[in-house]
């Protein structure tokens, strides 16, 4: 069950939750984009796996180069796939990066508005 820690054979539930500040945001999606760039590499890279050619023209040769496409084809999906999932979880944390930001912004534009003594300026 998730959330459900066993201690000692006993089924107990776990709560808890993360919190990041500012820079640690903004280092995650680096490292998440530098991840995705590793496997667009990667692909580019692996590119001729899915282009082998029979060493010889019988059929067992023609048969090896095929499975080994095949193989190629197979990692180059993984590949793609892994970039996909990288860039995905950048752009996750950049949205919620940005929906923090803009409430620290709406934040501070209302204590700005604030008064000296807390009340509103100007009322």
């Amino acid at each position: 069950m998730p959330g459900e820690l066993h201690k000692g054979g006993v089924p107990t539930h776990a709560e808890g939750s993360f919190s990041f500040d500012e820079p640690t945001m903004r280092s995650m999606i680096t490292k998440w984009e530098e991840l995705a760039d590793s496997y667009d590499e990667s692909r580019t890279n692996a590119r001729q796996m899915v282009r082998v050619e029979p060493p010889g023209l019988d059929f067992a040769s023609r048969s090896q180069a095929n499975a080994a496409s095949a193989s190629g084809r197979a990692y180059l999906a993984y590949l793609e796939h892994n970039r996909d999932y990288c860039r995905h979880q950048a752009h996750l944390l950049q949205r919620t990066l940005d929906d923090y930001l803009e409430v620290e912004h709406a934040n501070m534009n209302e204590i700005n508005k604030a008064g000296p003594d807390g009340s509103q300026a100007g009322v």
